[in-house]
């Protein structure tokens, strides 16, 4: 699977392709999960063997440094319990995800350059499954099961690649190499802009298949 997914971004957007940096080892992930006293689903330990970080998804694919610096900032604030940021949390669908601002127990390897990620959730909530992935984040209010597990969330995205319901444009400004791939709605739409991340995953899991168009 991984494979496939390496081969489309390589043909086309390789100039996100050439983000893509090698992968770690296996005694990395071990050294990791030793420091962060976590056991990684496999699929994210392959997901990290076949490269470590770059433009992917349509997002940036945190570096296992950098998504490790994050889950420590992430701890760390839960155990301020700052309770007054959990109280605007809502989970969808209801119960899956636990109404907490910020917990170490969110694996972020995903995020939008705004403080936004999408994560492995290793402690759902009642109606959630481990090993879950979810949206969270400082602008997510608003937090959506995006798929059951991440082999079922990279599986869903690469058939959404490979059956062309998917828009990849190049974007104007002062760089002409930068490009953008957005997944297109059901009805093949896939206008500028969103508002939460769910909006990037249309019709995944518990995300809306209609996106948001106002601007992020």
């Amino acid at each position: 699977m991984l494979a496939r997914l390496d081969a489309w971004v390589a043909r086309e957007v390789p100039l996100h392709h050439a983000t893509l940096r090698p992968g770690v080892t296996d005694a990395a992930l071990d050294a990791f999960e030793v420091r962060q006293g976590v056991t990684l689903p496999p699929a994210l330990r392959a997901l990290y063997r076949w490269h470590d970080g770059g433009d992917l998804f349509g997002l940036k694919f945190l570096s296992l440094e950098h998504l490790e610096f994050q889950r420590v900032a992430w701890a760390e604030l839960a155990a301020d319990r700052m309770t007054d940021l959990d109280e605007v949390v809502v989970s969808h669908p209801p119960g899956a995800i636990r109404l907490l601002y910020a917990t170490g127990d969110w694996l972020p390897f995903l995020h939008d350059g705004g403080g936004n990620h999408v994560a492995l959730d290793l402690h759902p909530g009642p109606t959630g499954r481990p090993g879950q992935v979810i949206t969270t984040g400082r602008d997510e209010e608003h937090r959506f099961v995006l798929a059951p597990d991440l082999d079922t969330f990279l599986r869903e995205y690469l058939r959404r690649l490979e059956s062309g319901r998917v828009t990849v444009r190049r974007l104007s400004g002062f760089h002409d190499e930068t490009w953008e791939v957005r997944l297109q709605e059901p009805g093949g739409r896939a206008p500028d802009g969103y508002v939460v991340l769910a909006d990037l995953f249309p019709a995944f899991g518990a995300a809306p298949e209609r996106m948001d168009t106002r601007p992020h």
